[in-house]
């Protein structure tokens, strides 16, 4: 994967951003956000302030109803295969795993390679680098929370990916499983160049962030830098 550190525009900017439902019911109002390569980002807010819809817009899986997303110079509204799009350049973490019961661990993180040559080798590759390869043939149900959710990055990360964007990653883990979750974010900025954008609710993890935007009501109420934040 290219050193996104190297970039000279940001990994993701952010224009005019709006999205209304119903037609009233303004979850984006308006936003402008800019995102650096190799920064992690925390955005922090109520229950339905509208982080989670912001998040998808982020990723592609919503379209927005004004305003513009560019990934490194490069506006989604002109990227005809969003899914691959998807596959290739975003990771997605979510507050639950969403693991299949029923697969190993490495056959689970093998899920977005299908019809790759080399889609094993890949897969147990991603395990290693989140700290799992002990655990390629074990199936969720006999692994902690805490590993079922490095395997649900090392899943995220299969692709290598660019730009990983995770929603409440830590908000069903114990605090340990949090700290190694952080230490694992921290490595993958620093040795692979990801740029990360995690929603979440807790302030040890924004503690760990570069800044930290407030979002309120649908808007970006302020912004803070953290100076504990880990820089890559």
């Amino acid at each position: 994967m290219p050193d996104a550190s190297t970039s000279s525009v940001p990994a993701i900017r952010i224009r005019g951003l709006v999205k209304t439902y119903e037609g009233r019911i303004e979850a984006v109002k308006s936003i402008d956000m800019e995102v650096q390569p190799g920064e992690m980002v925390a955005i922090m807010g109520k229950s339905g302030s509208g982080k989670s819809t912001l998040m998808n817009l982020i990723g592609s899986l919503d379209r927005p109803d004004a305003g513009t997303i560019e990934f490194f110079g490069r506006n989604l509204a002109d990227v005809r295969d969003l899914p691959r799009f998807r596959q290739t350049e975003i990771g997605f973490v979510f507050q639950l795993h969403c693991l299949l019961p029923h697969l190993s661990l490495l056959d689970n993180v093998a899920l977005p390679l299908q019809g790759r040559a080399r889609a094993g080798e890949m897969a147990r590759e991603a395990l290693e680098e989140v700290g799992l390869g002990h655990r390629l043939k074990h199936v969720p149900s006999t692994v902690s929370g805490g590993e079922r959710q490095r395997a649900a990055i090392a899943r995220a990360i299969v692709n290598r990916p660019r730009i990983l964007l995770a929603d409440e990653p830590t908000g069903n883990v114990d605090s340990e499983s949090e700290k190694s979750l952080l230490d694992l974010f921290d490595r993958l900025r620093r040795e692979k160049g990801m740029t990360l954008v995690v929603v979440t609710h807790e302030p040890g993890v924004a503690a760990r962030a570069d800044r930290v935007f407030y979002y309120k009501d649908g808007r970006i109420d302020r912004m803070e830098t953290r100076a504990t934040g880990t820089a890559p």
